[in-house]
């Protein structure tokens, strides 16, 4: 069984585009175009490949090591961050990094750098120049080093050593700078600062952190100098002042958003920390209970004569004496009782709260319905503010500007329309373009259809045509005469009656009618 004509296809879809409306044609031609169009887009989109990055943050070396690896296996690949990243199609990520992996790609910054350097010294090196390479060696591995910490994306060490002399006394010191490159969206925290200043300081013989500067890759200094245990200190204090006012703020903002609603007060937390570290020692002496006697003294003296005069020797207690024929006497007593000793050490931690100002702006209409007293006395609960050190709170009602609000809601409802318009435009760009194409292919149904000859056709008269076989020029006589004969079967060969006339027929179809006739003339014979 063959399968139809390319050839007659084509003529026939000639045949129908001829037969439509010069409107039709405009619609079946945009239809046609959209689609090959679609078409195009569709299968491009579908047969490229998603990308995923290979590497991220690679040297100059690394990337142009890579980027050959791949170009000789054949694989595709693209650049991005400045040629620090390279991506490759995502089902080949992971087998492409084990693949070079393999083949020790990437290095992992610059091979010429590090501990590498000392390889490649000769026997004949001069003392001057395993110095300066082991210097330069020293300097790559603490870039490295550096380069590891969270948050640097490359870093670049520079160490100044001055040379020793067994000749001077007072030999200078030896210092680094450290220039540090972040990765994007992050900045280094004080602490990583610290921690490379450490680091690079550690590594060195007889280098200090105060000598250590640490710059980034815009300019600012991290940590400069002779400054950087007071700079990096002063920046801890700052940060926990910060964000103890912080969280006394978000807690009485929750409050003061419940109580007046959002957007309806604001609260401001300054918080005055005391970072001094203070120590106090007190004794006190307890008596014991029941009193227990540790020391006692007792002196009695007595004078018995007949006209000793009376009175006393200076210092005595007791006294006692006559005229004439008197007596003296005298009695010291000394008691020591014992005591209990109590010893207190207090130590305040440095970051005590000193001091606390709290400043609430209420939106006058909010106001209106709330107390400023009881919401100054909600404020202070609420942060343990205490009148005695000096704690601070004011609640002042005053009108808010809500015009940038507005406008900001005006423009958000507004992009908002805007987008939900385009949304339905392009809905109703696609049903349109699907109710074109669907009318177009009706239309050419519809066509198809007429030319095929579209109704059912009336009911006519049939008659039977004999079974005996006869002379062609007898079967058109008859045909002709239109004699009418009993019907037959529907399986029988039938001849519309009343229709177009046999030589009509027999001109318009002629194949047809000479296989009717060696049909018959065949039947005949048997």
């Amino acid at each position: 069984m063959t399968g139809p004509d390319p050839k007659a296809l084509l003529a026939r879809g000639g045949r129908m585009f001829s037969a439509l409306t010069p409107g039709q044609r405009m619609t079946a031609v945009v239809a046609a175009l959209a689609v090959v169009v679609g078409g195009f887009f569709f299968v491009r989109w579908v047969s490229t490949p998603a990308y995923a990055p290979l590497f991220t943050g690679l040297s100059g070396s690394d990337a142009a090591a890579v980027t050959s690896a791949l170009t000789d296996g054949g694989t595709p690949y693209e650049l991005a961050d400045g040629g620090q990243t390279v991506m490759v199609p995502q089902a080949d990520v992971y087998a492409q990094r084990v693949a070079l992996a393999g083949q020790g790609i990437p290095a992992g910054g610059d091979e010429a750098s590090g501990y590498s350097l000392l390889d490649q010294q000769s026997m004949t090196s001069s003392d001057f120049q395993q110095k300066v390479t082991y210097q330069r060696a020293l300097e790559g591995e603490l870039a490295k080093t550096v380069g590891a910490i969270d948050g640097v994306q490359s870093a670049v060490v520079h160490l100044a050593v001055p040379q020793e002399d067994v000749f001077t006394s007072d030999a200078a010191k030896p210092t680094a700078s450290v220039l540090v490159k972040t990765a994007p969206g992050k900045s280094l925290s004080q602490q990583a600062v610290t921690s490379v200043v450490n680091l690079v300081s550690g590594s060195v013989p007889k280098l200090a952190a105060e000598d250590v500067t640490v710059s980034d890759a815009t300019g600012a200094v991290l940590s400069a100098a002779g400054g950087s245990a007071g700079s990096a200190g002063s920046d801890a204090r700052q940060t926990q002042q910060r964000a103890v006012s912080d969280a006394a703020a978000a807690k009485l903002q929750a409050m003061l958003d419940k109580l007046v609603g959002p957007g309806k007060a604001v609260v401001t937390v300054d918080a005055t920390l005391n970072f001094d570290a203070q120590s106090a020692e007190k004794q006190t002496y307890i008596p014991m209970k029941p009193a227990t006697t540790t020391q006692s003294q007792t002196s009695t003296e007595t004078y018995t004569g007949a006209g000793a005069p009376a009175g006393g020797v200076l210092g005595t207690t007791t006294t006692t004496g006559t005229g004439g024929n008197g007596t003296y006497s005298k009695k010291d007593v000394s008691q020591t009782n014992a005591l209990g000793t109590l010893k207190e050490t207090s130590t305040s931690t440095p970051g005590k709260v000193q001091r606390m100002s709290v400043a609430v702006l209420l939106d006058s209409a909010a106001a209106a319905q709330v107390n400023s007293n009881s919401v100054s006395r909600l404020v202070t609960a609420a942060a343990g503010l205490d009148p005695k050190r000096g704690d601070v709170v004011e609640v002042t009602a005053m009108p808010f500007d809500t015009s940038a609000a507005a406008s900001a809601a005006k423009e958000l409802a507004a992009a908002e329309a805007e987008a939900k318009s385009q949304s339905q435009m392009d809905l109703y760009k696609t049903i349109g373009l699907a109710v074109l194409v669907l009318a177009v292919l009706i239309l050419g149904f519809l066509r198809s259809r007429r030319r095929k000859g579209g109704d059912e056709p009336e009911e006519v008269e049939y008659y039977r045509v004999p079974d005996a076989p006869a002379p062609a020029d007898a079967v058109l006589e008859m045909a002709e005469a239109r004699a009418a004969l009993p019907m037959r079967d529907a399986t029988e060969h039938l001849l519309p009656v009343g229709g177009p006339s046999v030589d009509a027929i027999a001109r318009e179809n002629p194949d047809d009618v000479a296989r009717m006739l060696r049909g018959w003339i065949s039947e005949g014979a048997k």
